[in-house]
Order: structure tokens, then sequence, then C-alpha cells
């Protein structure tokens, strides 16, 4: 970055030329231009830090697409366990909110294994093919800056994995200076991996889409169907074209919040793996779902609980199957420590940074708008914008 000095010196020379020439408009065009090409000069600056996180986002999404094979060798190897196969019978549970459900039937650990990750991978594709391709979306980052990386719904996906277990890992590492127990899953590893490709997808529908989804469905009473059908997955749809403050708005945000606290209690009082340590994290974690299931879609928010359950531990429990390394070791083999390196140090700080910063953005663009709605009221104008 350009020191004071720097930035002072050519507005002098304008200046002078300004005077020089004894005419403000060319002083004013003559700043224009310096304003242009000082504009110029920070694109390989914007482009060298796009270009880094994009390098970070590539290898994120290899890690990603390798631990599909690295789950299908871990059920179906026959070496995770020695209790537990792909012919165990399971009977599938749902999430009604708080309250838990059990399906009259069972079904194979492995055929609900590869049915739940061929919804996953069908997840990736539609995010994949959303709104603006995804090397498009990258070639307009390296144009007009790290804005236009969130406008493809699946690079908001990796980085929501990142950003989410970057930020609960923090949560966790506070909590745990305090003396006050998380608790962590424990059990047969292959019964373990079979819960975290199922949960991801069956707590985003019992907690997400019954708890928001069914009230954006009854505030669209009155549209036509298919929009109050959409609402179900996109809650946002409900909100389109109401102001912030509006009471639709107000309810769906407080029914996310209501979500959020009960998802969070849940993981402590509904079961007896996590202690009281897990509620801060479990709550935060389910507020930022319930964000991503309103503003982008229920496949965004799914997608990112898989990434923080099942992908954030496969490589474990293929180590455990491939090397013999037990999955809740503190040794780790080569893939592992990419991923724990990966989320915990490089994307996933990546990933908090970026957010961070588009939100400061934000909140100062919206300021920006109030001061420029009290201080800058010219004459009034024959015609408006609509929104």
């Amino acid at each position: 970055m350009a020191d004071t000095n720097e930035l002072l010196l050519p507005e002098v020379r304008v200046l002078g030329d300004c005077l020089h020439r004894g005419g403000a408009g060319a002083g004013k065009r003559e700043k224009l231009t310096l304003e242009a090409h000082s504009e110029t000069e920070m694109k390989p600056v914007t482009a060298m830090v796009v270009l880094g996180f994009v390098i970070l986002l590539g290898f994120t999404i290899a890690l990603i697409a390798l631990s599909f094979p690295a789950g299908v060798y871990s059920v179906f190897s026959g070496r995770l366990s020695q209790n537990v196969t792909y012919d165990t019978l399971i009977q599938p549970y749902f999430w009604i909110g708080p309250a838990v459900a059990f399906a009259p039937f069972t079904v194979s650990g492995g055929v609900m294994f590869a049915l739940f990750s061929a919804v996953y991978a069908l997840f990736f594709i539609y995010a994949l093919q959303q709104k603006e391709h995804f090397w498009s979306t990258i070639r307009t980052a390296f144009r007009t800056g790290s804005d236009a990386l969130i406008s493809s719904p699946f690079i908001v996906v990796i980085v929501s994995i990142g950003f989410l277990t970057f930020t609960s890992n923090e949560i966790d590492t506070i909590v745990s200076s305090t003396g006050t127990p998380i608790g962590g899953p424990t059990g047969d590893p292959l019964a373990l991996l079979f819960g975290f490709a199922y949960a991801p997808l069956v707590e985003e529908i019992g907690f997400r889409v019954l708890l928001i989804g069914t009230v954006a469905f009854i505030l669209s009473y009155g549209r036509p169907w298919r929009e109050a059908l959409s609402a179900l997955w996109r809650p946002s749809k409900a909100i389109e074209g109401l102001a912030v403050g509006s009471g639709a708005s107000v309810i769906i945000w407080a029914a996310t919040s209501f979500s959020a606290v009960t998802f969070g209690a849940c993981h402590v009082i509904c079961g007896n793996t996590w202690d009281i340590g897990k509620l801060p994290e479990a709550i935060y974690g389910g507020f930022v779902l319930g964000y991503l299931y309103v503003r982008y879609g229920l496949h965004v928010a799914v997608l990112a609980h898989w990434g923080i359950d099942f992908f954030g531990g496969v490589y474990a429990f293929f180590g455990q199957a491939a090397y013999g390394i037990p999955w809740d070791s503190t040794k780790e083999y080569l893939g592992q420590y990419l991923v724990d390196t990966d989320m915990l140090y490089l994307f996933g700080l990546a990933s908090f940074l970026l957010v961070v910063y588009l939100g400061l953005k934000k909140l100062a663009a919206s300021r920006s708008r109030e001061t420029s709605g009290d201080f800058d009221k010219g004459p009034p104008s024959g015609g408006g914008v609509g929104t």
C-alpha cells in the first residue's frame, strides 16, 4: 500500500496543474483521470488476493471431492469395524423439531450411506449449476473483486464449510479454556460414520424446514402455490420485496432463532455424547445454518452441515480403515493432516476473513445510504427507481 506522501504528491501536482490552467473544469477532469489511474493500479493487488483465495478454494474442493471415495472405502472395505458392517440393519429416524420419530422399517447401513451420499452429490451438482457458472464467477471476481464470489451458491457452500469449521473450533477452544466439558461422539466407528452421513439431511429437515420453512409457507398464504412451496425450499421467498423490519421478516428471523436454540439444546439434552459446553457452539451453528437455509435454500444448509459432520470426520475414519490409525487418535496421516490444516488454518481462516470483510463492507454501504438520505436530499425528481 502506498504511504501518505505517495498519495499526497499526485494531488499536489494536480492542484498545480489546475492553478496553472486556471480552469476548475480541467482540474476536475485531471482528478478523475488520476483516480481512475489509481484504481487501475490497485487491481493487481486485488487480483493477487483473489488468486490466493481461489487456490485455497480449489484445494478445498479437491479434498471435498476425495472425501466421497474415502467414505465409500471406509464403509465397504470391512476394515473400519469388527462389530458393524455395511449389511448391518439400521432403523431410520426423523427429527420433528426436538422430538424424534423412528421409521417402521429397517435398511442396511451401506444402502442408507449410498442413498444419502447420492443426495449430497446431487445437491453439489445443483449448487454448481445455479445462477452464474462457477468459472464465470471466478473470472468476475478477478475483474471486480471478492464480492462476486458469493454470487455462486456452490462457492457459498464451500466458504460456509470453511467458515463454520473455523469459527466452531474457535468457540469450542474458548469454552474448553474455561474448564467446561464439551464431550464428543463415542461408539463404534462405522456406526458413527453412518450417523455423520445421515444427520445433515435429516436434521436440516427436522430443525430448519419444519421450524422455519413451515412458517414461511404459512406467511406465503394467498400467493400462487408454486411460490408457497418454494418458500419451504428457500424461506426468503416469503419476504422478498418486503422491508427488512416488516412483520413477516421479523417472524422468519424469530423462527430462525428459535430453531437455532432448539437445535443447540437438543445436542445436549437429546443424546448422551455431548456435555453442556457444546451448547454455545451448537446454537451458533444452528443460527448460521438457519441463515443459509433462509437466504440460499435447503441444499446450501444441508451441504454446509454435511461439511461439518461428514467431511470433517471421514478422513479420520479412512485413516483407521486404510492405515489402522484409530479415528480418535491424535496421530494423523497425511490426508487427515491436510484437511485439518486447511479447515483450521488456511481456507477456514480465509473464509472467516472473507465473511467479515463482506459483512463490514455491507454495513458501511448501509450506513452510507442512511447518511445520504439524511444529508443529500436534493430537489424532487420526476420519477423514482422501482425495487
